[in-house]
């Protein structure tokens, strides 16, 4: 038997916070995992989380689907959380792995052996902040265009649009040099 729906779980936590746990445990390793991806520091990683649900369990009174899930509100309020923290720390860390990097490797037109992987790193590393999460969200996170462009404030098509200029600088980024 299946459970209740997000948006039911959703209006009862807007009722009562007590409610909040359901979508806490819903969203729980989806959000700690793409927070311990940029902070690489386990019990930061947990603080970070902790901060992001309890901000999304106070903000959720006002907050509306507009058609998206709430895993992209989730993912929003994690960001800022991050940038937050980085910007009182002044550097931005995004851990990767050959899992979480193999449809962007393939994406780039890269094998992914290790060395690979190494020049995808340092390529990335080139991207600023938001061309960086951008990728990170799309292909680490495995967000569809849509999802992508609520969590960014932007339009699926400028979703798409921007992710895709994105890949063509990683592409130039990597690219023998003549």
């Amino acid at each position: 038997m299946e459970g209740p729906s997000e948006a039911a779980l959703i209006e009862a936590a807007k009722r009562s916070p007590q409610a909040f746990a359901p979508l806490y445990e819903l969203h729980f390793e989806a959000i700690f995992r793409f927070i311990q991806r940029r902070a690489r520091d386990r019990d930061l990683s947990a603080d970070l989380t902790q901060q992001t649900f309890l901000k999304a369990m106070l903000a959720l009174p006002r907050y509306e689907p507009r058609g998206f899930p709430f895993k992209a509100f989730l993912y929003r309020v994690a960001m800022n959380e991050l940038k937050m923290h980085w910007r009182k720390r002044r550097e931005v860390v995004i851990d990767l792995s050959y899992v979480e990097v193999k449809g962007l490797s393939e994406e780039v037109g890269l094998p992914g052996m290790d060395e690979d992987m190494r020049r995808l790193g340092i390529a990335l590393g080139r991207l600023d902040e938001e061309k960086a999460r951008l990728i990170e969200l799309r292909y680490m996170d495995g967000m569809s265009f849509a999802e992508l462009g609520q969590v960014m404030g932007i339009t699926e098509d400028a979703a798409k649009m921007r992710t895709h200029r994105v890949l063509a600088v990683l592409r130039d980024h990597l690219s023998p040099r003549a």
